[in-house]
């Protein structure tokens, strides 16, 4: 898998695809490959 179509998501700590995400973040990245961000999920159970 590409590095461009992944994201880490900082609530769950996990890497997931953009296809999964909620809010990426336009600062910050993490080990400088993936940007971060919040997926769906996470983003449901906050709310």
């Amino acid at each position: 898998m590409e590095h461009n179509v992944l994201f880490y998501c900082v609530k769950c700590e996990q890497l997931k695809t953009l296809e999964q995400a909620g809010v990426v973040f336009r600062t910050g990245y993490f080990r400088n490959l993936y940007p971060l961000g919040c997926c769906v999920a996470c983003g449901n159970v906050s709310r």
